[in-house]
């Protein structure tokens, strides 16, 4: 738990610090503030809208999914997760942003926990992440970016049934195939 708070306060400070080393910047972005898209491909129905002259973001995100039991196949086994992080810019050319970003992500998947004579009934594992990335996003034109990222995270696994959690610390970063968008449509510009 001592290591999930000093996370937290890393994030924290950081958020809160480095966009004041960018408000020099004098070269702003040309870019409507909010648009819809993703960061992570878990939570893929997403939004994403800058305050403060394009400086602090607010990301959010959603995703779901339900699949047929693989024991049952009349019943369907449920997940959904949900995202939050906020981007601020750390460094911005033409067309690139570098960012820093904190984020929390939960996870909820259903399992079966029935067996193949029992009625059917499921329990939920879940997945907590806290991270902090460094994300590149690139626009191809004006109100249209990609954006990959790389960081490290605490994550922590709560499986179903009555097992213990387990907590786990490491790495993290999207490939090529892993790519966020976002379309910027509405809001001011920068």
């Amino acid at each position: 738990m001592r290591a999930v708070t000093t996370l937290l306060c890393i994030l924290t400070v950081s958020a809160c610090l480095l966009p004041a080393a960018v408000r020099a910047q004098t070269d702003e972005p040309e870019h409507y503030s909010g648009s819809l898209g993703f960061h992570n491909t878990t939570a893929p129905l997403g939004v994403r809208y800058w305050f403060g002259g394009q400086k602090v973001g607010l990301d959010f995100g959603l995703g779901f999914s339900s699949e047929p039991a693989p024991l049952d196949s009349d019943e369907s086994l449920k997940s959904w997760a949900i995202e939050a992080g906020v981007p601020f810019v750390i460094k911005h050319w033409d067309k690139v942003h570098l960012l820093g970003r904190p984020g929390l992500m939960f996870e909820s998947q259903e399992v079966q926990t029935s067996g193949p004579t029992e009625p059917f009934d499921t329990d939920s594992e879940t997945t907590l992440s806290v991270t902090f990335e460094i994300e590149a996003e690139i626009f191809i034109v004006n109100n249209f970016s990609v954006s990959a990222s790389e960081g490290i995270g605490f994550f922590q696994f709560s499986p179903a049934g009555d097992g213990d959690s387990t907590t786990s610390f490491g790495t993290l970063g999207n490939n090529f195939s892993h790519i966020g968008f976002h379309v910027y449509f509405f809001g001011p510009k920068g």
